[in-house]
């Protein structure tokens, strides 16, 4: 039997703006990720990618990619993403 997801709103910060823990773990529900059971990298990993979300929603694709960074254990994808030649 194939259960629905169930869509979160993203809870809101203390300074108005959209919580990136929030938006990180929203984002990993909703490709089927557990975050209760992943490791604490993983968790930070789709933390990060909930802030460089905020990021590229301001229009900010350097900063999403600053933030990304650690993550990318791929060296050619990251110099394409950077605008450089494999």
């Amino acid at each position: 039997m194939k259960v629905a997801a169930v869509a979160t709103p993203c809870r809101m910060s203390t300074s108005g703006g959209v919580d990136h823990v929030a938006l990180g773990h929203s984002l990993a529900r909703k490709v089927g990720v557990n975050l209760d059971k992943a490791r604490p990298k993983t968790r930070r990993m789709w933390e990060a990618r909930g802030l460089a979300v905020i990021a590229l929603s301001r229009g900010d694709l350097t900063e999403a990619q600053k933030i990304m960074r650690p993550f990318n254990r791929n060296s050619g994808a990251r110099k394409v993403l950077e605008g450089e030649t494999a």
